[in-house]
């Protein structure tokens, strides 16, 4: 999905805007969104443990051979990671949330080194690590009903 499309489906989202299935409210879907970025992308520097490695390389598989991309095949409200679970986070601005969202799919798509290490799927290409941000966040605008 083009970045552009993402963009403008993000700036389509409201406080308002109610999901189309999940619990979340869309300032937690910027929120989760945004965490998730931070996370794959190893930001914090979080150390892979066995569980991390063994759900990302089952989470990898998924994505390449059962759903091949496709996110619209991607399970309808499946658990999330602890650390972008926005059940667990009170008073989210919504228009940084929107803001920030925004500055990290464009520095996600403009990433322009070979490879990047992330705690949940190793070393992947950055053909890899821009469909699976891309691919996430378009599954959470589709919840919402903006794309």
């Amino acid at each position: 999905m083009e970045i552009e499309k993402l963009v403008n489906a993000i700036n389509k989202v409201t406080p308002e805007t109610k999901p189309n299935w999940g619990k979340m409210n869309s300032s937690q879907m910027l929120w989760h969104c945004k965490k998730f970025i931070i996370f794959y992308q190893n930001e914090k520097n979080y150390s892979p443990n066995f569980i991390t490695k063994t759900l990302g390389y089952f989470h990898m598989f998924f994505l390449r051979y059962i759903i091949k991309w496709d996110y619209d095949k991607y399970p309808k409200n499946t658990p999330t990671l602890k650390f972008f679970n926005p059940k667990r986070v009170n008073n989210i601005d919504f228009n940084k949330e929107k803001i920030e969202l925004i500055q990290r799919l464009k520095l996600a798509n403009d990433y322009n080194k070979k490879f990047i290490i992330n705690p949940m799927h190793g070393k992947i290409s950055k053909e890899t690590f821009r469909e699976v941000i891309r691919g996430h966040t378009s599954f959470h605008l589709k919840q919402f009903g903006v794309l």
